[in-house]
């Protein structure tokens, strides 16, 4: 039978404290991933010192994140874990808390955009004929945003998470884990991430606070992240609308930016108002 403990790295995984752990667990996914990326990188023609495309970024990531379910059942052994202790209960709850939160984060998201097309600081654009399909996409959208939320989640909200919990009390937990979550956005582009790191880190906050008050599911916080996603995604796949030129971009946003901005934090503290009304009561 195989013994896990007899490896060096796993001995030293279990011997380590929270933040070691972390740090381990993202070197041996970029160990994994690096023979990967190496023939994706030459398939969409990426070269290092050239900007990264919306395609060329979707790639990678679907290629990187798809390595997340074989490093959990690791986690989970080498843990003596569960899926449910990480946050995945698999239960009719489970369902309902994800639709939800994809309603909450399309309604929050609308609801900011709706004001902003109001002032004037947002304005549609006129649609041609060659307009992507919308029928073809939104599944296609639909499915890409519950993938992304799904890994990151339980990533950031889970592995990690459970990891910070053996050292640190709850909200210091969430207060790292949301800074590593930030951090690790600065990976795939520097230039649109940097003014965007403390909307990052605070969509963290809410999304850990989104699993406490699901019951340590994951469940609530895929919907909320997916449900933003899948909005994002929409706006840009169907170029809805763009931001007026003449307005304050650290206040209405920009291109590329979605938290870079305060209309970008108000869709997160209007969501965490909800959240917070809703547990309340």
């Amino acid at each position: 039978m195989l013994n896990f403990e007899d490896y060096s790295v796993v001995a030293l995984f279990n011997q380590s404290n929270s933040i070691i752990k972390i740090i381990l667990f993202l070197i041996i996914w970029a160990v994994i991933w690096f023979p990967i990326a190496i023939p994706i990188a030459r398939l969409v023609k990426w070269q290092i010192a050239a900007p990264i495309s919306n395609t060329q970024k979707l790639t990678f990531i679907i290629s990187l994140y798809s390595l997340v379910p074989i490093l959990t059942w690791a986690v989970i052994v080498v843990e003596n874990t569960s899926l449910e202790t990480i946050g995945l209960i698999f239960q009719v709850s489970l369902l309902k808390s994800i639709l939800f939160g994809y309603g909450l984060g399309i309604i929050t998201t609308f609801v900011i955009d709706a004001i902003e097309l109001m002032t004037g600081w947002l304005m549609f654009n006129n649609q041609e004929d060659s307009a992507p399909n919308i029928w073809v996409n939104l599944p296609l959208l639909l499915l890409v945003s519950f993938f992304i939320a799904s890994i990151e989640e339980l990533i950031f909200r889970g592995i990690f998470v459970n990891f910070l919990l053996e050292d640190f009390n709850l909200w210091l937990s969430a207060i790292i884990s949301s800074f590593i979550f930030a951090l690790l956005h600065l990976i795939w582009e520097q230039k649109n991430t940097l003014p965007q790191l403390p909307g990052l880190f605070l969509m963290g906050i809410v999304l850990f606070y989104a699993r406490i008050i699901d019951g340590g599911s994951l469940g609530l916080a895929i919907g909320l992240h997916g449900g933003w996603v899948f909005v994002l995604a929409c706006v840009d796949t169907f170029n809805l609308y763009r931001y007026n030129p003449s307005g304050k971009s650290w206040l209405i946003g920009k291109k590329d930016q979605p938290l870079g901005s305060i209309a970008g934090l108000s869709v997160l503290l209007l969501t965490i108002l909800f959240l917070g009304l809703k547990n309340f009561i």
